[in-house]
């Protein structure tokens, strides 16, 4: 694992980026909206973790230089998110600040109230739902849709995705260094798909809103056919990935790594990293 912190323009970007499915674009731009409160979420929680790994004979030390990566990788995650999500409010979406706070309220919840047990399966459900995804930011499937969007943005979710594969290991991790159990794992991957997905669902349903506002009949009731397929496209390899996941024998070590995954890694740190911009790992 490294981190990164790559160099992107979205002074182009728009809500609508993905020209041939631009329903799909904001089901992402949605999750974009979740996403830099929940990598601090994340990152807090890991850092309270790091303190209470027991040293355990010098065996976990491997585990806290991993999760030292892995705040720098998702530092790099929120702060790059945070400037795209800056556009989509100067595109005319204006409530996003309000939907900013309500999801920042919701992680400030979880860490005033919950053990850290609980927080840790928390990030590892989210962590392991991921993986499953990326696989189609990798193996060409996803391709056509994002041919003619907007290259910048298409970049910027390719190196989360890339990195989100590459550290799917640690919170798991995490999780048996502090002697939790396969039922502990359970509960805070339930937990976390029904909260993420019903923040996500607020905003989403808020931006196709605006869209629709400008659209005749017709349009909406084909936006309409495109959210549904969108939202189904997305969550296809999750259920899929879920039935591996929630066995008591899953380990994110016996995913196998995306079709032309490295590639993506390559291409990325060669095209959108500045030198000096690769953080030391």
């Amino acid at each position: 694992m490294r981190a990164r912190m790559p160099s992107f323009d979205f002074s182009r970007v728009t809500g609508r980026w993905v020209t041939r499915a631009p329903e799909f674009g904001q089901f992402l731009n949605a999750n974009s909206i979740v996403i830099p409160h929940l990598e601090r979420f994340l990152n807090r929680v890991m850092a309270r973790a790091r303190a209470a790994i027991p040293d355990d004979m010098g065996r976990n030390t491997q585990v806290r230089e991993d999760i030292s990566i892995f705040i720098k990788q998702e530092s790099c995650h929120h702060t790059i998110h945070g400037g795209f999500n800056d556009r989509l409010l100067a595109d005319g979406y204006d409530r996003l600040p309000e939907f900013d706070r309500m999801i920042a309220a919701h992680y400030e919840r979880l860490l005033a109230t919950k053990s850290l047990p609980f927080l840790v399966a928390y990030c590892e459900g989210f962590e392991s739902m991921l993986p499953p995804i990326a696989s189609g930011w990798f193996d060409g499937s996803m391709d056509d849709i994002f041919k003619d969007a907007e290259p910048n943005a298409v970049a910027m979710w390719r190196w989360h995705m890339m990195e989100e594969f590459e550290h799917r290991t640690v919170c798991h991790d995490v999780l048996t260094a502090l002697g939790c159990g396969y039922f502990r794992r359970l509960w805070g991957y339930l937990y976390q798909v029904v909260a993420f997905q019903w923040m996500n669902a607020k905003v989403f349903r808020y931006l196709l809103a605006v869209d629709r506002s400008s659209m005749s009949a017709e349009e909406v009731a084909q936006s309409k056919v495109a959210a549904r397929r969108s939202v189904i496209g997305f969550f296809k390899p999750v259920l899929t990935g879920m039935f591996i996941v929630l066995k008591p024998s899953y380990s994110p070590r016996k995913v196998k790594i995306p079709p032309h995954w490295a590639d993506a890694r390559d291409e990325i740190e060669a095209t959108w990293l500045k030198p000096g911009t690769a953080l030391p790992a």
